[in-house]
């Protein structure tokens, strides 16, 4: 091949060592894939099936009028879908590497085709773009893995970088070789644009509160145990992973709850805090509770209920109520909002991130598969409203219906309210049937086909197959997980090691714990996060 090729190659493999050994570095013809010309300055452009990918007068000068605008340059990534020949990639290249590494944002370069990409190092020299430190190549990687290379983990619970502080070049001529994947690429990111901003007008709307609980409850850090030490840590006898089984308060879970106690000994139970009540009263303790919602209504689901057997896992921002919740032990996560983190952070603490997915079900998967899962089963996870109902009879949602209601405002008007409220639409369940659902359900099912996508190696499965279909979770009959092996000996070293997880600090971090709480420094927190000084 020519020499670009070779000085290509060669700035390729020492860059991404790893991702050329996975890609192989066979080189491809450009001309059997466009047809190339000269352009009027000399250069090479290429058409793809009769369509021109850059200009045949100048196309240097059209891609760098194109990525050398303020508003591409002040985002914190610069996201290509596809790339054509490279001219734009090469332009903004040299754009950067002129700039303080601290003030680049990210190259994200996305093709699913190895070819295109082998054919373009052919064309252009790409050494300026394969020098940048601060670039990300998602060359043949799974649509759904995107996502992940996009996401800013410090600061994307904020709604600031990520997918949604982002300049994406989406050009059609660069996209149409493959369009079926671009176009899941584009769902998948537009999902998490919209889920970041709905944590942003979240933060905006209750950041007071979750600041102030997070504050009262600081000296919790020196009391809980953490989830973190819990990771990888659900294994039998034969160190192989348990399995699990996550419990949610959709109307599907009431034909269940006399069959939970035989479950329980199959699975390590993990109850989301909505449907707690409806199982003290079917005699069930489940093994983990887990409530991450800092509202006052979100403690409301386990106020006067107590669970002396079930560990109870929860983050600082909860209601301060919600630590006098009796039961066996408590366990705190990672906090996802900003004072939490700050004093994580100030005090070099991990407790363990089971990350934010709009529901406390999405924290109940995480915290099964940061235990090592590698089965999960749900039950009373509808993401929908089968037979027209909102939770299963009994429910602490259900039971305050009832007593909100009154003569001119029944139980009744209070479900259709939380059903019609947010965009219902009919949608199809598991066996092909329609069930009613709604933009906030929809958007908790995006959340788990994303999730369950990019970990492949932990399989999903419902015994409801009445909720609202879901890429990634399969159906599985009562039956099938009733004829799994009895695990009840068996996961009790893990339920044990998460009950005597506590009080872990080091006698250094508990002298700063208290200085922390007693003088908390308001100063240096604003410093990290200026636009929470109006709840501080």
């Amino acid at each position: 091949m020519n020499s670009i090729w070779n000085k290509n190659i060669s700035a390729y493999k020492t860059r991404f060592p790893q991702l050329a050994e996975i890609t192989g570095c066979e080189p491809v013809l450009p001309e059997s894939l466009w047809k190339l010309e000269n352009a009027k300055n000399g250069m090479i452009f290429a058409s793809e099936n009769g369509v021109r990918l850059h200009s045949a007068y100048n196309p240097e000068r059209e891609a760098f009028s194109a990525v050398s605008r303020e508003e591409v340059l002040e985002k914190s990534s610069v996201v290509f879908y596809g790339f054509g020949l490279g001219y734009h990639i090469v332009e903004i290249a040299k754009i950067l590497k002129t700039k303080a590494v601290q003030e680049c944002p990210r190259l994200v370069i996305i093709e699913p085709d190895l070819q295109h990409f082998f054919a373009a190092m052919s064309v252009l020299d790409w050494t300026d773009v394969f020098a940048l430190e601060k670039l990300v190549l998602a060359v043949g990687c799974p649509a759904e893995s995107v996502l992940q290379l996009l996401e800013d983990s410090d600061k994307v619970n904020v709604g600031e970088t990520g997918v949604s502080d982002a300049f994406y070049f989406d050009i059609p001529s660069f996209t149409a070789h493959a369009d079926s994947y671009f176009n899941t690429v584009r769902s998948i990111i537009k999902r998490n644009q919209r889920k970041n901003e709905i944590n942003a007008a979240t933060l905006k709307k209750f950041g007071r509160l979750w600041c102030r609980n997070s504050l009262k409850n600081l000296e919790k850090l020196g009391e809980c145990g953490f989830v973190s030490s819990l990771k990888n840590k659900a294994l039998d006898s034969a160190q192989k992973p348990l399995p699990f089984l996550i419990i949610g308060a959709g109307p599907s879970l009431e034909p269940f709850l006399p069959r939970l106690n035989e479950l329980q000994n199959r699975c390590i139970t993990v109850c989301v805090e909505t449907a707690l009540r409806a199982l003290l009263r079917s005699g069930v303790q489940p093994d983990f509770i887990i409530l991450t919602d800092p509202q006052f209504w979100a403690y409301r689901h386990i106020a006067g209920l107590r669970a002396e057997k079930s560990v109870f896992i929860t983050e600082i921002s909860a209601y301060p109520s919600v630590f006098r919740f009796d039961c066996r032990a408590r366990l705190l996560c990672g906090s996802q909002f900003p004072v939490g983190q700050f004093a994580e952070k100030k005090l070099g603490l991990e407790p363990g991130n089971l990350g934010t997915g709009g529901s406390v079900a999405s924290s109940a998967w995480n915290f099964a598969h940061f235990a090592g899962a590698r089965e999960i089963f749900t039950v009373g996870l509808d993401f929908a409203f089968p037979g027209k109902q909102t939770h299963l009879k009994g429910s602490s949602a259900e039971q305050t219906f009832h007593t909100i209601s009154n003569r001119i405002g029944a139980a009744e008007m209070f479900s259709a309210a939380s059903i019609f409220s947010a965009n219902s639409i009919v949608s199809k369940d598991y066996n092909g049937n329609p069930v009613l659902t709604d933009s906030r359900m929809k958007m908790f099912s995006w959340w788990f086909e994303s999730r369950l996508a990019s970990c492949p190696e932990t399989k999903t499965y419902t015994l409801s197959p009445q909720g609202l279909f879901t890429p990634g979770i399969t159906p599985v009959s009562l039956d099938e997980v009733l004829s799994k092996k009895n695990i009840i000996n068996e996961k009790k070293p893990f339920i044990e090691l998460a009950s005597n997880s506590q009080k872990c600090l080091s006698e250094n971090q508990k002298k700063n714990l208290s200085l922390l709480v007693e003088n908390y420094p308001r100063d240096d927190f604003l410093k990290e996060y200026p636009f929470l000084k109006e709840y501080i």
